[in-house]
């Protein structure tokens, strides 16, 4: 198993992570300063290529410098087994208290995952991956007392997807002509919300091209508009989609609904 880059590694993880029925977020960024690699409902995760004794030690650091931000989550610095002091690396691990370690090399979850979705020839950038199958049972990694990674276990509980599948990223430019149904832009427009707020811009962005081919021609404005600031503005967009909204509003009689947002009056 490798990976080219820590990008690379996010992705495949984030893949795993909603095939297994979570809700993910990428590059989320905290109050203080920072990006969250991966959040989920039950997790935070910071991604390392390499965890070496001196990385392991950064990244454990690091992350516990996000708990108060968000309390509710398992806090978790995932990444590979290194080539040399890989014993002193798990003795690290092993003292971590309130911080799982994920060597993700190690363990047959992810291993599995990583053998039946990625062939020798693939480069592991996000775009080698293949469009995810249905939701499966979670699965927990074999306990063994003797292994160094007892402790270091998954266990994830089946959720309500509220975001769409990390694949239609790449596959929205291919716009279709025929209509969003109704359902699904009702499921695109929560999950838009729910990404604007932890200001995920991958999420975001995915869920736009639905919203665009609504029938309701203010919601495909906007949709049209605020994928416009994104692009343009990168996370700085984010600020926009109240403004916007109310513009719609207020010179085409519009009727769209306005969270409240601290970055966006």
């Amino acid at each position: 198993m490798e990976f080219a880059s820590q990008e690379t590694l996010r992705t495949f993880l984030s893949r795993w992570l909603k095939d297994h029925g979570h809700t993910v977020y990428c590059q989320v960024p905290c109050p203080d300063g920072g990006e969250v690699d991966i959040l989920t409902e039950d997790y935070l995760i910071d991604c390392c290529p390499t965890l070496t004794p001196v990385a392991l030690e950064s990244a454990v650091k690091k992350i516990l410098t996000y708990q108060p931000h968000f309390p509710d989550q398992q806090l978790v610095v995932a990444g590979l087994s290194p080539g040399q002091d890989w014993d002193q690396a798990y003795q690290v691990a092993d003292q971590q208290q309130g911080v799982q370690i994920w060597f993700v090399d190690q363990m047959k979850p992810f291993l599995d995952y990583y053998r039946d979705r990625v062939t020798p020839k693939d480069r592991m950038t996000p775009e080698s991956f293949p469009s995810p199958g249905p939701v499966q049972k979670p699965v927990r990694a074999p306990l063994d007392q003797h292994n160094p990674l007892t402790g270091c276990l998954i266990s994830l509980g089946i959720a309500t997807i509220l975001g769409l599948s990390f694949w239609l990223a790449y596959t929205i430019l291919n716009r279709q002509p025929q209509a969003t149904p109704p359902a699904q832009i009702d499921q695109a427009w929560q999950d838009l919300h729910a990404a604007v707020a932890v200001w995920d811009m991958d999420t975001s962005l995915a869920n736009l091209p639905a919203l665009s081919k609504s029938r309701n021609p203010c919601l495909a404005e906007f949709a049209d508009r605020f994928t416009l600031s994104l692009q343009q503005r990168g996370k700085d967009g984010f600020r926009d989609i109240n403004p916007i909204k109310r513009a719609l509003n207020q010179q085409d009689g519009c009727r769209l609904d306005m969270p409240t947002y601290d970055f966006s009056p």
